[in-house]
């Protein structure tokens, strides 16, 4: 929720036309939040001001902006992903679509997730991973350039007819779309405690046994922002 106001008219009191338009702009945004409150807005939320996060409303320059941002909810964020993880996954015998879990902190969540996430702290490492051993393949590849060190690769798609543009990456672009203004999103292939080898190359072309890597969804909130479960 932004609120900029521009001056209209001339001040009839004495004021400076920067002056006015400061005390129309606060007026305004403490107006627009009791209104939003009233609606079902965060009654606490994040006040970015002239663009920081956490500076007083009232120091809002002449002509500057003064943005209400619903507090992050952790819990929140990370269901609707893996609900929607759920959705685009491919369908065969079910084993993929029930492979995705969650993490914290590196340990797999067992039991009410959701009762998990409600508790955890703002620093805590917030993950959701598919622990299917193909599960790398039905995210196919993007592209990448030839360097000293290490040759270029095509752009692939993934596995399944089901899901040609993955699963992880097109999730990923819609919670940053969705929560982008208060968390951070990732995506990686990580390592799990899985005991899955596979070969690969490494340095000199050498092709080597190493633990297989899963895609991966990671969560975090922003700095100084803080989230309300």
């Amino acid at each position: 929720m932004t609120v900029t106001v521009q001056q209209v008219g001339k001040p009839t009191d004495g004021r400076t036309i920067g002056e006015w338009v400061k005390a129309a702009t606060i007026r305004v945004a403490e107006t627009v939040l009791r209104e939003e409150v009233g609606k079902g807005f965060n009654n606490r939320p994040v006040v970015v001001t002239d663009g920081v996060p956490q500076r007083d409303y009232n120091a809002v320059k002449p002509f500057g902006k003064i943005e209400f941002i619903s507090r992050p909810k952790m819990a929140e964020a990370v269901l609707w992903a893996l609900d929607m993880l759920r959705k685009r996954s491919p369908v065969v015998s079910g084993r993929y679509v029930q492979s995705h879990v969650v993490l914290i902190n590196g340990a797999e969540v067992q039991g009410d997730v959701r009762a998990a996430l409600l508790s955890v702290k703002e620093d805590a490492r917030v993950q959701i991973v598919n622990t299917q051993p193909y599960a790398r393949k039905l995210e196919g590849a993007t592209a990448r350039k030839t360097t000293k060190r290490s040759h270029g690769r095509q752009k692939r798609a993934g596995a399944s007819a089901q899901a040609r543009s993955g699963i992880y990456r097109p999730v990923l672009r819609a919670l940053v779309q969705r929560y982008g203004r208060s968390m951070f999103f990732d995506y990686r292939l990580v390592k799990i405690n899985a005991g899955v080898k596979v070969w690969g190359a490494r340095g000199g072309g050498k092709r080597v046994r190493r633990d297989q890597v899963y895609p991966s969804l990671q969560f975090y909130i922003k700095p100084g922002v803080g989230h309300g479960g």
